[in-house]
């Protein structure tokens, strides 16, 4: 065996292992976190914030990426295991759901964004936008719409062969090459990865300089006033730490399908080949920990958010 044969082997290696771990993490501590979530966000005191509304909704379905997509895709990377290539209707409609369900659960964080620079405008007809009864509707708005949005998924989709990293013809359940696989880049991009950040970037800066402008409009030694400053600043920071985490988390497989979709037509040599594949599994892998990481997230920047899971972990405690 030549050394370029051992190299290619152990840089496969490496990746299985890699990719397996990194799942095994993320599902443990998915299931984990975003089940306590589940509880914090289901207590009386959180469920009269509209904020609230959109973080439930965004747990809900990051919990269906861990207890649905997770284990799919452990079973494909780690396994070799791919049950999208048994046949076309089960490669349409696995990719289907795993793009709108990971889709959904972002966008309705950028929602949360837009409910906060209502939330805290110091006109009172736009505060009047955050209210339970709007988060509701826009909820479901969010989810047809994507649904909708990511239905061409259906009829590009298709069982193709090309080559894995070891160098073999393997069949694979992707778009068609073409226009096809540019649009599949081009929607994922705008979908789930830039447009999404970009706006929850911009709606968190425009909070921030609306929260200033309110300081210097509202008495500061009213004690109602401050308790809600109080809450609507730890809500934001909640929302600023998970716009982070999903920014960081999405950027790199964003970067990689951009150079994918750009050197697609190039001739690659089997090395090449499986360096491309070991990037582009491991930051395949990285998004899922903007999925797992609210709760963890809440819980290092919000005290109320502390509070009530402390009051769930007594009650379980202490049932009397």
């Amino acid at each position: 065996m030549s050394s370029i044969n051992v190299t290619i082997n152990q840089i496969n290696t490496t990746t299985t292992v890699l990719v397996t771990v990194l799942s095994f993490f993320s599902f443990v501590f998915g299931a984990i976190g975003l089940t306590l979530n589940i509880l914090v966000f289901r207590r009386p005191f959180l469920r009269r914030e509209p904020c609230a509304v959109y973080f439930f909704w965004s747990t809900c379905y990051s919990l269906l990426v861990v207890f649905v997509i997770m284990p799919v895709r452990i079973l494909s990377d780690g396994y070799n295991i791919d049950i999208s290539t048994y046949n076309i209707v089960i490669c349409k409609t696995e990719i289907f759901l795993f793009h709108v369900i990971r889709t959904i659960s972002c966008w309705l964080i950028v929602l949360a964004s837009i409910d906060r620079y209502f939330n805290s405008s110091t006109k009172a007809q736009i505060r009047r936008m955050s209210s339970l009864k709007v988060a509701r509707i826009a909820t479901a708005s969010i989810s047809i719409l994507i649904i909708i949005l990511y239905s061409p998924i259906i009829i590009y989709y298709d069982i193709t062969y090309s080559t894995n990293g070891s160098g073999n013809i393997v069949p694979k359940c992707n778009s068609r090459e073409g226009i096809n696989r540019s649009f599949d880049v081009f929607w994922f991009l705008i979908l789930y990865s830039l447009f999404p950040s970009l706006l929850m970037v911009l709606f968190s800066f425009l909070t921030i300089m609306n929260l200033r402008r309110h300081r210097q409009i509202v008495p500061r030694d009213l004690g109602n006033n401050l308790v809600v400053r109080r809450t609507d600043t730890q809500f934001l920071r909640m929302l600023i730490a998970q716009v982070f985490v999903i920014v960081v988390s999405t950027l790199p497989f964003c970067i990689v399908q951009i150079y994918g979709w750009y050197t697609a037509n190039l001739a690659k040599n089997v090395l090449r080949l499986a360096v491309e594949n070991l990037i582009y599994r491991v930051t395949g892998t990285i998004p899922y920990f903007a999925h797992i990481s609210s709760f963890y997230m809440y819980t290092l920047t919000r005290t109320i958010f502390r509070e009530e899971l402390f009051k769930i972990m007594k009650r379980c405690c202490h049932p009397n």
